[in-house]
């Protein structure tokens, strides 16, 4: 693997200087950089409103003393500029552990010495602006000539390629070489005074072949069509009702109301309304719930790329892994940083994450997920007398402290005696979160699972993230609508 120059300047000679700049002041230090390129398309009704390069330089480097953190960020990787850095970090976290009340240690880890990249069948610095720039206006073009109806399009082509370098007081040597793709489209439409819209997008670990994809290619003309079929459904009554989530909202679901609840820095700070539940049955029996960012799980989708959430080791230099968060219905794990697992004396499992290396790292999900089961959609809906079929999410509320989540959909259709029945919009749920898990009364096979994929924002950052679920049907649901 090639490594661009600046990384080259942090070498084991300046690596010893730090560890003796450390000694007897702080028990843990570590250092995170990152040398970044990319470029950044935004067409709105098929006019530029931005055409740009970025080139990115960072440096985050924290040390911790009993209890107290210190934190640095430089914008170079000059040797001097690093061991002033690191010594600000020390007098920082030195005041810190004087102010804290928490006291704690880091539990000490074997170190990893690694090099990982992720693999790419057209590098994005292969392909030429132009090209990228085409990309944006044909799909502008094909959204905008779907139909009368369809009033403003947005198209944003985002993709970047970064090296991190990590290094800890444990003795890691951590590079990670990753690419990444994003394409988003949005179609707003309207007829007779009534204004509708719709989202989607591509994403993911790779190069230039997440957009050649059949699924990035028909992006805008699928955004379009909902939209614009969107403009004559129909709004529900509201009341209590059987609903069947798709993998799309059910993903959204587990991400949105229930993930949130079991990041560990939120159970510490009584957050979540999971804090004390560990060995606790908190969903139906049928109900597993996992996080795994690891890298390889595009082949179950039949990608020729990464899942977006994926990674390879987080921003502390844990491996991404696999976390049983719910197995048969009774919650298993938290999900952890170096931080929370030592509070809480438990092995950290990868899910310590920073938007860049000038941030400090959070705890967040990678790629959640409901696993399947046996219940194929035409039995689903076969078996539901009267219901309401709810497909993709439009936006939310949740709270991680009570478990409360009230959520729009995006399309809707009432099922009547085990038939689908006509489109609907504006349909609102709403309900308590370990209430609805425990009212899940079927869940989907693997021919219903699928994945989408977003930007998750937490503590002002925001971090590339998966969700994934089957179809599932969940009993007595408060429902909401316009009429």
């Amino acid at each position: 693997m090639e490594i661009s120059d600046e990384l080259n300047e942090i070498d084991e000679k300046l690596v010893k200087q730090l560890n003796q700049i450390a000694k007897e002041k702080v028990e843990y230090w570590d250092l995170r950089t990152e040398v970044s390129n990319g470029t950044s398309l935004d067409f709105t009704d098929q006019k530029s409103k931005e055409i740009s390069s970025f080139e990115i330089i960072n440096c985050g480097i924290r040390a911790f003393n009993n209890g107290g953190w210190g934190f640095s960020v430089l914008k170079d990787l000059k040797r001097e500029s690093i061991k002033l850095g690191f010594q600000r970090a020390i007098k920082l976290a030195c005041l810190s552990e004087s102010l804290s009340k928490i006291k704690f240690n880091i539990s000490q880890r074997d170190p990893l010495i690694d090099k990982f990249k992720n693999h790419r069948k057209k590098k994005l610095e292969d392909i030429d602006i132009e090209d990228k720039i085409n990309l944006v206006k044909e799909h502008e073009k094909v959204a905008s000539d779907y139909s009368s109806y369809v009033k403003n399009t947005r198209t944003i082509y985002f993709d970047g390629h970064s090296q991190n370098l990590y290094l800890n007081s444990f003795g890691s040597n951590i590079i990670q070489d990753l690419s990444f793709l994003r394409l988003f489209c949005v179609v707003f439409t309207n007829k007779n005074g009534v204004i509708e819209s719709s989202v989607n997008s591509v994403a993911g670990i790779g190069g230039y072949e997440i957009v050649e994809t059949t699924k990035a290619i028909n992006l805008s003309r699928k955004t379009a069509e909902e939209a614009v079929a969107l403009l004559d459904a129909k709004s529900p009554v509201g009341g209590k009702f059987t609903i069947i989530s798709d993998p799309k909202l059910t993903g959204t679901i587990v991400h949105e109301a229930f993930g949130h609840s079991c990041e560990a820095d939120l159970v510490l700070n009584n957050e979540s309304i999971l804090k004390d539940k560990i060995g606790e049955k908190v969903a139906s029996e049928e109900v597993n719930i996992i996080d795994n960012p690891s890298m390889g799980q595009g082949n179950q989708f039949n990608l020729p790329y990464e899942l977006f959430g994926s990674y390879f080791v987080d921003d502390e230099g844990i491996p991404s892994q696999k976390t049983i968060i719910i197995e048969n219905g009774i919650l298993k794990n938290y999900l952890h940083n170096l931080e929370t697992s030592s509070r809480m004396n438990v092995p950290p499992n990868g899910h310590g994450r920073a938007s860049v290396s000038s941030e400090r790292p959070q705890v967040r999900m990678g790629f959640t997920y409901l696993e399947p089961k046996d219940w194929s959609l035409e039995d689903i809906i076969e078996d539901t007398k009267n219901g309401i079929l709810c497909e993709d999410f439009q936006y939310g509320y949740t709270d991680p402290t009570s478990g409360n989540f009230q959520f729009k959909c995006r399309f809707s259709y009432r099922i009547e005696d085990g038939e689908k029945k006509e489109m609907m919009r504006d349909v609102a749920l709403s309900g308590m979160i370990l209430e609805a898990l425990n009212k899940i009364s079927a869940i989907g096979n693997k021919k219903t699972y699928n994945y989408s994929v977003g930007m998750c924002g937490k503590g002002g950052q925001n971090v590339r993230v998966c969700d994934g679920a089957p179809y599932i049907r969940i009993e007595d649901i408060t429902v909401g609508g316009l009429n």
